[in-house]
């Protein structure tokens, strides 16, 4: 399965790096960002487990990484990460 992310996921990613590099260095930074990546490609093989949130946007699943939340869909081959979130945030405002 293929694996895209989206310009706000992306995004996303830039700025969690920011944030835990400011306040926690270089290695925690590391270390959290290859959490992100493993979960990833974990979804790639075990999407099935997550939970949906089609109130969000179509086909929306949800899964847990530490603090945040990777919010994805799978299409045709494809799964398509979309915004990677705090776990706090109020994630409709971002849609």
């Amino acid at each position: 399965m293929r694996l895209e992310l989206t310009q706000a996921a992306l995004a996303d990613l830039r700025s969690i790096r920011r944030y835990t590099l400011k306040r926690w260095g270089k290695a925690q930074e590391q270390h959290y960002i290859d959490l992100i990546w493993r979960k990833f490609s974990d979804l790639q093989a075990t999407r099935d487990r997550c939970r949906f949130r089609n109130d969000l946007f179509p086909n929306c699943q949800v899964a847990a990484v530490e603090k945040h939340v990777v919010l994805f869909r799978v299409q045709a081959d494809t799964l398509q990460v979309v915004r990677v979130l705090h776990g706090a945030m109020d994630f409709s405002r971002h849609f």
